[in-house]
């Protein structure tokens, strides 16, 4: 029996290590999840939040598990498991990118249905904050923890963890009363500021007074629309920190004045051009002048801290050598703001893109409007001779007269990182930084962590400062600015306004501090060569400013048509496209495009057909249009070619949105067709727009056509006098009754006189007159007077036919095209 009993004793034994070693494996974290596992798991909701004695006690977390692969996974389990408190900055930050493993406690799975490729399956997950590690999280102290919700599961027979979520958790205290344990709140409070940007990325086109105003996309109408993500901003502001409440003293809203300034324009109607060049009109007026006026009443008599113009890239545009546009971009993103939303703003201050300068651009920020005697920076741009200090108001050190008028409100690195997200993580995934209600999540808990620790309470204060790139909606600000009062009213916080840190100034006596500009904030900045296709725009921009000519009544005036284009041209550069070249490569082409429009507009317009000059000096019409709303003084100006010479053209005033029409007096050199070039100059030289090509058509004769047709003339007249004289002189009566040199007129010979010929008498002899005993021819009598007949067998004059002697009578016919037979001719 004895043997049996300690054989039995020794399988329960044996039975029992094997089931806790089963169990143990279980809870045992598994290997971190590939890149991609195929399943995805997103968590949209928790609560509570913040653990606090009056909260919740137990953790909800929901979500949607998807299947993203192609073959199903089986097994499915879930647990929330946490580390223990982040006792260190170094702590926060590998939590924050996902490298803790958060195993502290690990209570067990949570069986969760199987999955079929590309289905889906919402989450609800429940755990105690306090109770034993094996069934709830066993909270024990205050302070922040690292929560992971870990998701197993198996494809292809292989079980691994699929999908993981990190976030952090802050404790401030335990629910229930229960006991915190050794760790104990610090006494006192930290002075906190919170900075909420308002910033969307730039979507309008550079327009003048009476154009529609133009949109690249109607993004900007969902978003001011009633639970769109800039409507959901104004509202947490208005309901969880109200005017008056002590959370609103701590916080300032940071505004792109570019998007304040677009809804303005959009409240009265706009249109939206696709890629494609295809325009409708815009959908969102209404629900832009909705948010427009809920935004102005929310931020009455707060807080307001105006970026600068379209977030711009301060110190690209200083590197670039385009400094007058950054001042502009400060000066006038102050100026804007305050005038469209009817409270003061901020005027000493300026909050670039990243929170860093460089020393150049500190300068030339410093000259713009009334100057920036304050700048908010990150602490890790800023020299740090001894221990690192994250918060507080410090003075910047001017490198040329070594003198500290600026100063620095620092803002921590860690909250902003919190704020924005990790951007690599490989074991895990973040709500962190995007829409939804775990956006903040991370801030809140960083923010926590600071003030748990007391760390910035001897400086102070301790600024939270998110990206201007934040992507949170409303349901995040929301528990974001609810985390904050909880920490207000447990006295961990103290809310202290931006502008009190400034007026404040440094600490007596402290040393002024060098800016130090971080290296991957450098390679982050605009393009040099996007930079510069901008500051062509401005000389353009410049160029029609200087010709232009405003008086009073007609045509809007220069500063309402040309600001709002230097304005413009700042998107290409805005602080949206940092790190993303080829998205700022396509802004500035799209302002540069329209920029060229607007230059253009000013020109010649090409006739319908060519001109056709008919006279030497003939004048050549012109028309002049000017598509801007102000009067244009200009030159234009005709191409010399070899065919037309220009006279000067006097300086033409062009009336707004009009045309003028120019009688240029030119004198034309040559007939037929040939082109000209007509351009249009401001009156010191600048070009405005393209050339207009126009084609002259002329049928004047040129000089040296003339000529030769004189020459021509005059040899005609002097050939046919010619032949005249000739046929005078051969029409003369000849010694033999002709009528020419050789004639048979009465008149004297003008040749050699031939003797006269014997001829033969019938019989043979010799005869000088008729043959012998032949009767004496007939005398004719004709025009020409009495002449003989011709017998048979005779020539005219006597001669007889084969004689070899031709009559004189029949060589001056030959004279007249037949050959004589002795060589005369004719």
């Amino acid at each position: 029996m004895r043997g049996v009993a300690a054989a039995a004793a020794i399988l329960t034994l044996l039975a029992t290590l094997v089931g806790a070693a089963a169990g143990t494996a279980a809870a045992q974290p598994d290997a971190p999840p590939a890149a991609d596992t195929g399943l995805r798991l997103d968590v949209t909701a928790a609560s509570p939040r913040v653990v606090t004695a009056d909260g919740p006690a137990t953790l909800t977390l929901t979500g949607t598990l998807t299947n993203t692969g192609s073959s199903p996974v089986t097994g499915l389990g879930a647990r929330v498991q946490r580390s223990d408190p982040l006792r260190s900055e170094a702590a926060v930050r590998e939590a924050l990118a996902g490298d803790d493993a958060a195993d502290a406690v690990t209570p067990v799975f949570t069986d969760l249905p199987d999955l079929a490729a590309g289905a889906s399956e919402p989450v609800t997950l429940s755990v105690p904050l306090t109770g034993p590690p094996t069934s709830s999280l066993a909270l024990a102290r205050t302070g922040v923890h690292a929560l992971l919700v870990n998701v197993n599961g198996t494809r292809d027979g292989l079980r691994s963890r699929m999908a993981a979520v990190r976030l952090l958790l802050p404790v401030l205290s335990l629910p229930g009363g229960a006991p915190a344990g050794p760790a104990a709140p610090p006494t006192g409070s930290t002075p906190f500021t919170l900075l909420y940007p308002m910033v969307e990325p730039p979507r309008r086109l550079p327009t003048v007074p009476g154009e529609p105003v133009t949109l690249t996309d109607d993004g900007l109408a969902a978003s001011f629309a009633p639970g769109g993500r800039l409507a959901g901003l104004v509202e947490a502001l208005a309901s969880r920190a109200p005017v008056g409440s002590p959370l609103r003293a701590g916080v300032c809203v940071a505004i792109d004045p570019d998007l304040v300034e677009a809804a303005a324009q959009m409240a009265d109607g706009y249109q939206v051009r696709a890629p494609d060049g295809t325009v409708t009109p815009g959908a969102g007026a209404d629900a832009a002048r909705a948010w427009l006026a809920r935004l102005s009443a929310t931020l009455r008599g707060s807080c307001v801290l105006a970026l600068a113009q379209d977030d711009a890239d301060l110190v690209a545009l200083v590197r670039s050598g385009a400094s007058d546009l950054a001042r502009r971009a400060v000066d006038d993103g102050r100026q804007l703001t305050g005038r469209l939303l009817g409270t003061p703003v901020l005027a000493d201050t300026v909050w670039p893109v990243d929170g860093a300068l460089d020393e150049a651009t500190l300068a030339d920020v410093g000259q713009a409007g009334d100057g920036s005697s304050a700048a908010v920076l990150s602490a890790d741009s800023v020299e740090q001779p001894g221990a690192t200090q994250v918060s507080g108001v410090v003075p910047l050190a001017d490198p040329t007269t070594g003198g500290t008028s600026t100063v620095g409100v620092l803002t921590d690195p860690l909250l902003t990182l919190a704020a924005g997200g990790s951007r690599a993580s490989t074991t895990s995934t973040s709500p962190a930084g995007g829409p939804g209600a775990l956006g903040t999540q991370d801030a809140l808990g960083a923010l926590a962590f600071r003030a748990l620790s007391g760390g910035a309470r001897a400086g102070g204060p301790l600024v939270l400062a998110p990206p201007h790139r934040w992507a949170i909606d409303g349901r995040g600000a929301d528990t974001l600015l609810d985390g904050a009062s909880r920490l207000i009213t447990a006295g961990l916080a103290e809310p202290r306004a931006l502008g009190a840190s400034v007026a404040a100034g440094a600490p007596p006596g402290a040393d002024g501090r060098r800016l130090t500009y971080p290296v991957r904030m450098g390679a982050l900045e605009i393009p040099p060569a996007v930079v510069a296709s901008v500051a062509e725009d401005r000389d353009d921009v410049e160029r029609l400013r200087a010709a232009a000519d405003y008086e009073t009544g007609v045509g809007a005036p220069p500063e309402q048509v040309f600001d709002p284009l230097l304005r413009g041209m700042l998107r290409a550069v805005s602080g949206w496209w940092r790190g993303d070249p080829a998205a700022a490569r396509v802004q500035a082409g799209l302002v540069g495009t329209r920029i060229d429009e607007l230059v253009g507009s000013v020109r010649v317009l090409e006739p319908p057909g060519p001109f056709s000059l008919g006279t030497r000096d003939a004048p050549v019409p012109l028309t002049v249009a000017n598509g801007l709303p102000i009067t244009m003084t200009v030159r234009v100006e005709l191409a010399s070619t070899a065919g037309l010479r220009v006279a000067p053209i006097p300086v033409q005033r062009v009336p707004p949105l009009g045309r003028v029409q120019v009688r240029v007096s030119a004198e034309v050199l040559r007939a037929g067709q040939f082109t000209v070039e007509a351009s249009v100059r401001t009156p010191d030289g600048g070009a405005l727009g393209e050339p207009t090509r126009l084609q002259v058509r002329s049928t004047v004769y040129g000089t040296v056509t003339i000529w030769l047709t004189a020459v021509a003339g005059v040899l005609l007249v002097l050939l046919a006098a010619r032949r005249i004289v000739r046929r005078i002189r051969g029409d003369r009566p000849g010694p033999d009754g002709g009528t020419g040199p050789h004639g048979t007129g009465t008149g004297p010979p003008t040749g050699p006189v031939r003797p006269p010929v014997p001829v033969r008498a019938p019989h043979g002899g010799p005869s000088t007159g008729s043959a012998a005993g032949a009767p004496e021819p007939p005398v004719l009598r004709g025009p020409e007077g009495p002449r003989p007949a011709v017998r048979p067998g005779e020539r005219p004059g006597g001669t007889s036919v084969g004689s070899g002697e031709f009559p004189p009578g029949l060589r001056r016919a030959s004279r007249r095209g037949v050959t004589a037979p002795d060589g005369d001719l004719p």
